[in-house]
């Protein structure tokens, strides 16, 4: 029931982030606690922002090009989860700055 409940929370927070950036990331997807997010085609490459976030703390790994993909603990607790979505954020800001078309 709790990785059930965390991984709904995961992907809610991974979907409004989505909508906060709609020009960096497309939404959420995944199953239980395996949730990732799905950059735009046209935005920053996953491992940029797995790099990015790295910088910031938080480790992610890419699945592809362009979906960056959590795999926490089950044991992952909600205000683990609100850090994470914070970290990624500003992951996914700094990635935004780096790019050409964001000047």
């Amino acid at each position: 029931a709790h990785v059930a409940a965390m991984g709904e929370l995961l992907q809610q927070q991974l979907a409004a982030l989505a909508a906060r950036h709609p020009s960096l990331a497309e939404g959420a997807r995944g199953w239980g606690l395996l949730q990732g997010l799905v950059l735009r085609s046209d935005g920053p490459a996953a491992i940029d922002v797995v790099k990015a976030a790295m910088a910031e703390g938080l480790l992610l790994v890419p699945a592809g090009t362009n979906v960056v993909r959590f795999v926490p603990p089950l044991t992952i607790k909600r205000r683990h989860i609100r850090e994470a979505i914070k970290r990624l954020e500003k992951a996914l800001l700094a990635c935004q700055a780096q790019t050409p078309s964001a000047t």
